[in-house]
């Protein structure tokens, strides 16, 4: 007798045999659904037990945000040794929002779900017998126990130490950068550092070699308050005009009285000669009216200008004066002799 029933007929045969259902093949994955990435650090932990590796059972602590691990060796994975590594951890770094592990008993166990929930922990729990549900602390622990094989030291401590330093140090695929700048905001300073140095000390060098360079045809001018300077002058007059130092306004930088700031590169030292009659030059300065802008320089060239004048004016009145006191000849005067036949 020839079969009659067609190629579908025998695929929905297959699919209602037990037997043929049992050897099947595992179903194609699906459509991967990764975990949010939390905009903080230490939000959302991801915890999970690694070994018995090297004679220790070690509790593998995940932060979401950083990928920054903390690792706690203990005997054995118990609740009570779960509970006492999260608190010295959160004892550093705080409370989270969000704890994700698998089904191990240490983690669904009475006195666990007594801490989370006390200190206000959302505990969520991945699929039994999945652990790519909880892929971040799944790839941690393998990535501990692989950083463990190469760390040297006479002790477990040392080993886990270096361990975490050089892993906490280098840049994550993820992020671009190192669990340890994202979880405390900064570099930790390694043996790298000797190769390249810090880029503010590098400039502080460069900084200090200039100076040198800059100093050793230079010197230093210090002045004080109360300090008789001629300033230099950027208005219509004389290039430099008398001043006085009136306060320190910077490292390199003076307030003179003529009422604008002065770098010490347009300062020099006035002295003045000391003659009786003449004012003083501080209470010449003291006239002068301060003005904040330029105005107050041109004016003050322009009463200096003045003043001058009237020395100058006094200087020539004096002159006359002597030219008149002037002393004459008193001998007679006589006329040529060619002039003798002139009637004069």
């Amino acid at each position: 007798m020839v079969a009659t029933h067609g190629l579908g007929y025998r695929k929905k045969k297959l699919k209602t045999c037990t037997v043929c259902q049992d050897q099947r093949k595992a179903p194609e994955h699906a459509p991967l659904h990764p975990w949010e990435w939390p905009d903080k650090p230490w939000r959302r932990l991801h915890i999970d037990y690694a070994g018995p590796f090297m004679g220790k059972i070690f509790l593998i602590v995940v932060d979401a945000h950083s990928k920054w691990l903390d690792v706690y060796p203990v005997a054995s994975a118990t609740a009570a040794a779960t509970v006492e590594s999260l608190r010295s951890s959160f004892s550093t770094h705080g409370i989270p929002e969000m704890i994700v592990s698998d089904n191990a008993p240490c983690f669904v166990s009475e006195r666990f779900q007594e801490f989370v929930t006390r200190n206000g922990i959302t505990h969520v729990t991945a699929a039994p017998y999945h652990p790519s549900s909880n892929g971040l602390a799944e790839r941690a622990v393998q990535t501990f126990k692989e950083l463990m094989k190469k760390s040297k030291g006479e002790t477990l401590e040392t080993k886990v130490n270096r361990a975490l330093f050089s892993y906490r140090i280098i840049p994550q695929t993820a992020t671009g950068r190192s669990p340890a700048e994202l979880m405390m905001g900064r570099k930790l300073r390694c043996l790298l550092d000797f190769v390249h140095p810090d880029l503010k000390d590098r400039v502080a060098r460069k900084q200090a070699k200039q100076k040198e360079h800059h100093d050793k045809h230079n010197r230093q001018r210090i002045f004080e308050a109360g300090d008789l300077v001629y300033t230099r002058n950027y208005t219509s007059g004389p290039q430099w005009i008398p001043g006085l130092i009136e306060e320190m306004t910077g490292p390199v930088s003076y307030r003179v009285v003529l009422g604008n700031r002065r770098h010490v590169d347009q300062l020099f030292c006035r002295t003045e000669p000391e003659s009786p009659g003449v004012v003083s030059t501080e209470a010449e300065i003291e006239d002068i009216e301060m003005l904040p802008s330029s105005e107050g320089e041109r004016l003050s060239v322009e009463k200096c200008s003045e003043s001058e004048g009237v020395e100058s004016g006094r200087d020539s009145g004096s002159e006359q004066n002597n030219d008149l006191d002037v002393r004459r000849s008193q001998r007679p005067r006589k006329p040529p002799a060619y002039m003798k036949d002139y009637v004069m």
